[in-house]
């Protein structure tokens, strides 16, 4: 045999050895195509329960979950999350998209029932008002007569004349949902109070523009002073030396001592008095109702020229 018979055999052999490796790829000895429709297989898989026949929510694009159902809220065919569609009225409070829907008019539900966290919103909303670099608080309530004894106040507090018209914009943290989270202890009483830092934050803050936004923000400042009121009856404790203990003194007593100069079993002598023995804790106002709102004005005078709306 030639050396040219000799080379084209053993050419031969190279490529039907390469042709028999070509199919047979991996550890296994599977087939290209079978890799490529296992892939294929896995990937509908994966994708099958957000395919286009499952509903998602419109506002966060995540579909239904176990606690967090999806619900139509009006006419339109689109679903969401009761929290997502709550946030969304909220971020536009003082529009008609707060209680309308945008696309078929119809009425949403109260964003407050989804927004509102075990603890309620019971207690006294105070707002934190800075202007022209001085810093007040005020305790404010909801409704028109509510928002018009604050604008009252504002103007008193800062010197503004009553024909001022007040710029306001409301700064609020965002009620949470669901398990409520508790918020870390508020600072001492005597800490300075800092509109740059607003202090623990459960939620998002939030930026309501407007006078039409006064009542959202007062139900968020009420959710968060019962939330820190809440917090701060578990952590007191009745030994507590963070808060000042001061003695109940009674005028009877005061002006009718027990006879022998000997006091009761239930009574304590305190100042040259007898008081009875009923110990009650006062908090002082700036800890227990913590600042839940910051808000931030401007006040602008009309010329003499322009009519008062």
């Amino acid at each position: 045999m030639d050396q040219s018979s000799a080379l084209d055999q053993q050419l031969a052999r190279n490529a039907a050895l390469e042709r028999s490796k070509m199919p047979m790829i991996g550890p296994k000895g599977r087939r290209q195509s079978d890799i490529q429709a296992t892939a294929s297989a896995a990937s509908f898989s994966a994708q099958d329960p957000l395919s286009e026949d499952a509903p998602i929510c419109w506002i966060c694009l995540d579909c239904s979950r176990p606690g967090n159902p999806l619900a139509t809220a009006c006419k339109c065919p689109r679903v969401a999350h009761a929290g997502c569609l709550a946030r969304w009225c909220l971020q536009s409070a003082g529009t008609r998209k707060e209680t309308h829907c945008e696309f078929c008019d119809g009425r949403l539900p109260d964003w407050k029932s989804a927004l509102t966290p075990r603890c309620g919103a019971n207690a006294p909303a105070v707002m934190n008002v800075n202007f022209d670099g001085r810093t007040y608080s005020f305790e404010v309530k909801p409704g028109p007569d509510g928002y018009r004894q604050f604008t009252e106040a504002i103007r008193r507090a800062f010197s503004l004349p009553e024909d001022s018209e007040l710029n306001i914009t409301f700064t609020c943290d965002e009620p949470t949902t669901g398990v409520d989270r508790t918020p870390p202890p508020p600072p001492p009483p005597a800490a300075p109070i800092c509109i740059a830092q607003p202090g623990p934050t459960p939620g998002s803050l939030l930026t309501l523009q407007g006078a039409g936004a006064y009542d959202a923000a007062v139900h968020c400042a009420s959710v968060s002073a019962a939330r820190r009121m809440e917090q701060q009856r578990h952590t007191s404790a009745p030994g507590d030396a963070s808060y000042p203990v001061f003695q109940a003194t009674d005028a009877n007593d005061a002006r009718n001592p027990t006879s022998g100069g000997a006091s009761s079993s239930n009574e304590l002598v305190q100042g040259g008095r007898r008081a009875p023995r009923k110990q009650f804790r006062i908090v002082l106002e700036r800890r227990f109702r913590q600042i839940c709102g910051i808000l931030t004005l401007s006040g602008t005078r009309r010329s003499q020229a322009q009519p008062r709306r």
